[in-house]
């Protein structure tokens, strides 16, 4: 039986309240794992408007930052420019990755 590319992608496993994940990586230095998600969970009101790439350290088990890369509605999974944020990310050196994930609007708090 094979299932076509919207079924699929239901079928992606959660992290936290982040559902719809397609990507979850941790960063070189450990510390921090990247989460590209499709929609949030509040609860079981699934809102596919909160997507994009959720940041999380590992160490103080804490959101950092989400919504990075938002785009209009994540149920058609993610969009090519979502993925290569997701990529850039990964790929920043730690200052830098520090420095832009600090001065997100959607920063908790900064990591600078």
């Amino acid at each position: 039986m094979t299932l076509d590319p919207l079924e699929r992608f239901y079928r992606l496993p959660s992290v936290g309240p982040y559902a719809y994940v397609s990507r979850d990586s941790v960063r070189a230095d450990g510390r921090f794992r990247l989460v590209l998600y499709g929609a949030y969970n509040a609860r079981g009101l699934i809102g596919s408007e909160c997507n994009g790439v959720a940041v999380l350290d590992e160490v103080e088990r804490a959101v950092v930052a989400d919504e990075v890369a938002r785009e209009g509605t994540g149920w058609g999974g993610p969009s090519a420019r979502q993925r290569l944020e997701f990529d850039r990310l990964l790929a920043l050196d730690d200052a830098a990755f520090r420095a832009e994930i600090s001065a997100h609007p959607r920063a908790r708090y900064s990591i600078e």
